[in-house]
């Protein structure tokens, strides 16, 4: 018996960890920042993705209006402007990711149907396809065989989407999450943590951009949200 109890406490730690992480940490996860009615809220994308999807909402305010802060998200890529994350971790797994600081005129246009390279060295499986674009309010990326299913009226295995809405004299970013690997621990902490960093890439660079060209941000604290909400 004396032998079977350090393995009944390692595994009842290991169950009391896999209780917390479903009950607590990943639920705060999947709603970093954002607010009940903008996790239930219809977005530009969601119809592509079966509705029964797992998916994550995230949010951040920014103190720039969004037509500040859409020339960020309008160059991202691994060939182009970067994700704004942490990019000594995204070169360790292979993309050649060099964050961009300034606003690049010649990476502005994106159509649908534009490849966004996440790391060009796992050739279509390292990207993404525009999928639908409203330059200032919403980007939504999809994979190649996704693009092909949605164009033969099928439902999408995943997307991930951007939206830009005005709030406060400021913005509003939403980012979500549907389908895909959503739902897969390993990814769901390791995305969590690269776009929670992104999320606060573009707020840092669109607000001191703003506030070169402006004045100070228009919003309140940085990180405020809409009223019965709590902050990341």
């Amino acid at each position: 018996m004396g032998r079977q109890r350090p393995g009944l406490a390692a595994g009842a730690v290991l169950v009391w960890l896999l209780v917390g992480y479903r009950r607590w940490v990943r639920p705060w996860m999947y709603r970093w920042g954002a607010g009940p009615d903008e996790c239930v809220a219809a977005l530009p994308g969601d119809d592509l993705v079966t509705p029964d999807a797992p998916r994550t909402t995230r949010a951040i305010t920014i103190g720039a209006p969004p037509e500040h802060v859409w020339p960020w998200l309008a160059q991202i890529g691994e060939d182009r402007g970067g994700f704004y994350s942490y990019d000594l971790l995204e070169r360790m797994v292979g993309a050649d990711i060099h964050n961009a600081d300034v606003i690049h005129p010649e990476w502005q246009r994106l159509r649908t149907g534009d490849r966004v390279w996440l790391a060009r060295r796992y050739g279509e499986r390292g990207s993404q396809l525009v999928a639908e674009v409203a330059p200032g309010a919403h980007l939504v990326l999809v994979s190649d065989d996704d693009y092909d299913r949605q164009a033969r009226g099928l439902p999408a295995w995943g997307a991930w989407s951007f939206h830009l809405r005005p709030h406060r004299g400021g913005t509003r970013l939403l980012v979500r999450g549907s389908g895909g690997l959503v739902g897969h621990a390993g990814f769901d902490v390791a995305h969590f943590i690269m776009e929670q960093k992104m999320m606060r890439g573009i707020r840092r660079r669109a607000e001191r951009l703003w506030r070169e060209s402006s004045g100070e941000p228009r919003c309140g604290a940085p990180e405020s949200l809409p009223a019965a909400t709590a902050t990341p």
